[in-house]
């Protein structure tokens, strides 16, 4: 099967810690993402996570698809080194407006294959790339996303527990490669925020923002 994984020979695991030199006082992060918790992909989850947990820790949020990281949420952002990751109202009102002039419309994504980073398990997400790119385009243009890079729609299973050699999880992850997809229809996004000082925190939604009807 063909992985996200790295040149490197290892998983790269979780460290169970606080990260105060990333937080610097602040607590709260936030995200617009697409809603997944549903009984079909909670169930999903739960299978692959009795098939592979000895590899993972036990850290984990409702099942999601992160669409735009947004960063620390502050009431007045700075956004100048090393707080350039704020995140404030007037930043996500630029978003909700450039969100109503574009307009994505609701679409329709299958999760299914099982896929590995070197630090976490997911599962794919297939379909809509349009859709997703109309949506994130609208976004940066109401907001810089922090730390942008290559987006790769996923659902996070689990996150590794100790540097494991990656020939043995390519052989373990090859027992969940035929499962058969899960279609989920989305009709909203959501944004939410998350405890910055835990490495579980649940994800509070903060706002829900509906599609408009398939074209």
């Amino acid at each position: 099967m063909r992985t996200h994984f790295s040149r490197s020979p290892r998983s790269v695991p979780l460290e169970n810690r606080d990260y105060p030199e990333w937080r610097r006082g602040r607590e709260r992060y936030g995200i617009w993402m697409i809603d997944a918790d549903t009984p079909p992909l909670r169930e999903r989850i739960a299978l692959a996570r009795a098939e592979l947990g000895d590899l993972l820790t036990e850290h984990q949020r409702s099942p999601h698809i992160t669409l735009f990281v947004c960063g620390f949420l502050v009431a007045k952002a700075v956004r100048i080194d090393p707080f350039d990751d704020d995140f404030d109202d007037a930043m996500r009102a630029r978003q909700r407006q450039a969100l109503a002039a574009a307009r994505p419309a609701a679409f329709t994504l299958e999760i299914g294959g099982i896929n590995s980073f070197d630090s976490a398990v997911f599962f794919e997400v297939h379909g809509a790339s349009q859709a997703l790119r109309n949506v994130r385009r609208a976004l940066s243009r109401g907001q810089a996303e922090i730390c942008p890079g290559r987006y790769t729609p996923h659902l996070t299973v689990g996150l590794y527990r100790d540097a494991f050699a990656k020939s043995e999880l390519r052989r373990r992850l090859a027992v969940l490669a035929t499962l058969p997809p899960i279609r989920l229809e989305v009709r909203e996004i959501v944004f939410a925020g998350y405890s910055a000082c835990s490495l579980d925190g649940p994800l509070a939604i903060i706002e829900r923002l509906p599609l408009a009807p398939a074209r």
